[in-house]
């Protein structure tokens, strides 16, 4: 999960972000504690990044904003409807969302975790962390990584050896780069496929994309390649399909490797509620498992649909579309809108995010500096100058006042 910015990076195969660095966060090159072999003892999947990027400044407001002195309000047209409840208040210098019941905080220059009582779980002391998963997070204190487990005891040390390792385990499995080549290894500290690769991607769904002679295929869980090398491009299976790419075209591939939609489109997203998000001609629309069209292309950027929503771009807002592509939500939120997550999505006006609900009613009015999805039932905002986390609401406010988009 990444922060109020909410970067979705489609598949632009002219700009190919770089496996494994979630961008547009940064991770330092990691490595596995070794003696030319692997020892580990752990597992983690999908981190969330405690190092959260600035924004711009707020616009100017006056104070107001619920329990954080000095903060700016959100436009009058956009005040809170009731009074915004916190689930902890503001006191932190940055905070990340909740991951099996415990949240990365910083608290001046040091990272620790809170529980969702607000209380400090384990003391801050890092330089850096990543959320838990698995039981198991990944933290760096000086020029130390090391995974921790829930008591904050170091259960793995990370050294020099080793120019980069996945923060996160998919499936068992993580990847390691050495001398930049690629491989795997597994939760147990077996290689699963050693560091002889290209590149390498994560497992999903019992396969993972790999590059060897500058051609991308498919091995399995066993290490065996069961996909032959032979696509410009591979990424991970999603609901049995997954997006290669072919002569500078993207299309998608079953699990015995054969095509199940033709390279055909110039971009395209993984396949989310059975739809996927795919630009023809510089527009954006969304197709089926079988690669029927069923959302015209005609969106200037488009992002995946979560509970029955998806968030376009249409002359220069974004709005919100249903599965059938009508506007449920018409385009007046600014850049760096979120997907739906607990019943609401964060958007933002202006240099405000808030939180909007299926209706297009504002649930919680943009007044936050940054902010992030719901996740446990509260989500990580900024006011002010410090983070806190607030709570679904148990009321939805007034109607949005909602612009029908430009013809």
């Amino acid at each position: 999960m990444s922060f109020s910015l909410h970067f979705y990076p489609h598949r632009d195969h002219s700009r190919r972000f770089e496996p494994h660095r979630f961008e547009p966060h940064r991770f330092e090159p990691l490595a596995l504690s070794l003696a030319l072999g692997f020892i580990a003892s752990l597992g983690l999947t999908a981190p969330v990044l405690a190092q959260i990027p600035q924004t711009q400044p707020p616009f100017p407001g006056v104070p107001g904003v619920p329990g954080v002195p000095g903060a700016a309000a959100a436009p009058e047209a956009y005040q809170p409807v009731g009074e915004l409840t916190w689930a902890i208040a503001p006191r932190f210098d940055h905070a990340s969302p909740f991951a099996e019941g415990l949240a990365p905080v910083r608290m001046g220059s040091r990272w620790g975790y809170i529980n969702r009582q607000g209380e400090i779980a384990i003391a801050p002391q890092f330089d850096e962390t990543w959320g838990f998963s698995e039981g198991m997070a990944l933290t760096k204190l000086g020029g130390q990584r090391s995974y921790i487990n829930r008591d904050g005891k170091v259960v793995m040390k990370i050294n020099a050896k080793v120019g980069y390792i996945s923060p996160a385990f998919s499936e068992g499995v993580a990847t390691i780069e050495v001398g930049g080549r690629w491989g795997y290894f597994e939760k147990t500290g077996k290689m699963l496929f050693p560091p002889q690769l290209d590149q390498a991607r994560a497992f999903s769904e019992g396969m993972a994309a790999i590059q060897q002679d500058g051609k991308w295929g498919y091995i399995n869980r066993q290490g065996k390649i069961v996909i032959k090398p032979q696509f410009d491009g591979a990424w991970e299976f999603v609901d049995g399909l997954a997006a290669v790419l072919v002569a500078g075209k993207l299309g998608y591939v079953r699990p015995d490797g054969s095509l199940a939609i033709a390279p055909q489109f110039e971009d395209s997203n993984d396949f989310q509620e059975g739809l996927a998000a795919v630009s023809l001609n510089d527009k954006w629309g969304y197709i089926d498992q079988t690669g029927q069209v069923v959302i015209e292309p005609q969106f200037g950027r488009a992002q995946d649909f979560s509970e029955g929503y998806a968030a376009v771009f249409v002359d220069g807002k974004y709005g919100y579309i249903n599965r059938a592509g009508e506007l449920a939500i018409a385009p007046q939120f600014d850049d760096f809108v979120g997907g739906f997550s607990e019943g609401l999505a964060m958007v933002r006006v202006g240099r405000r995010a808030g939180y909007v609900a299926p209706t297009g009613e504002l649930a919680i009015a943009p007044q936050f500096d940054l902010a992030s999805d719901f996740a446990e039932g509260i989500a990580p905002v900024k006011a002010g100058a410090k983070w806190g986390y607030v709570k679904l609401p148990a009321q939805r406010p007034t109607q949005l006042p909602v612009q029908p988009p430009t013809p």
